[in-house]
Parts: C-alpha cells; structure tokens; sequence
C-alpha cells in the first residue's frame, strides 16, 4: 500500500462484525454522521456506529453466543425476506428504507 519500506505486510481491519449470517448485499454510510453504516444481508438490516469503542477488558473472547453482539451495534430489523438494499432518506436523516422479496420497508430505529 504506497509504502517504500519493502514490506508486504497485510493491513488489519480496524473491526471486525460477525453479526451477519449470510453475505452482505448492501451497505451505505450515513449521509450526515461518518461513524454510522447500515447494511443488509438476506435476513436482516444492521446499523453500526464505529464510533463505539470496544474496551479492553471485553475484547476476551465471549463464551455466552449473545454475548458475541458487538457494543457497535445499535439496531437490527429483521421483518423482510431477501433484503436487496437498504438506504439512507436523503432528508429524515434517521429513516431507513429497505427493498425486499416481501416487499419494501420505510422505518425508523427507536434509539437512532
């Protein structure tokens, strides 16, 4: 990556989710807020804030499967079937719409 060093060393990701049971099929950053992302795979809609840290004492590896919910995590919607896409309202910044088999899905998280 541009470097001179000689070095082919890999980048590490700066998070890593596992929320997601299946492969992703649309992500999109906030239109106004750069630490909030939303994005779908075929069961579900996530949103994230990467601006949470995770602290140290809890990067441990969980033993409990619940316990395995990223503290960036702030909303899951699981009310659609084959979620294709999922967007940002150009002008409810809080508004998601989601485009579906079962249809399409204007809703605001509670805690957004």
């Amino acid at each position: 990556f541009g470097g001179g060093g000689g070095s082919k060393k890999e980048p590490l990701p700066l998070a890593r989710f596992t929320s997601h049971a299946k492969p992703i099929t649309s992500v999109e950053w906030h239109p106004t807020d750069e630490s909030m992302i939303v994005c779908s795979d075929e069961d579900a809609t996530f949103v994230y804030d990467l601006s949470i840290e995770e602290e140290e004492d809890a990067k441990a590896k969980p033993t409990n499967p619940q316990e395995d919910i990223p503290p960036q995590l702030l909303f899951v919607h699981c009310g659609s079937q084959f979620t294709k896409e999922v967007h940002w309202h150009p002008q409810i910044p809080s508004m998601l719409m989601t485009t579906s088999q079962t249809g399409y899905s204007l809703f605001i998280p509670s805690n957004l």
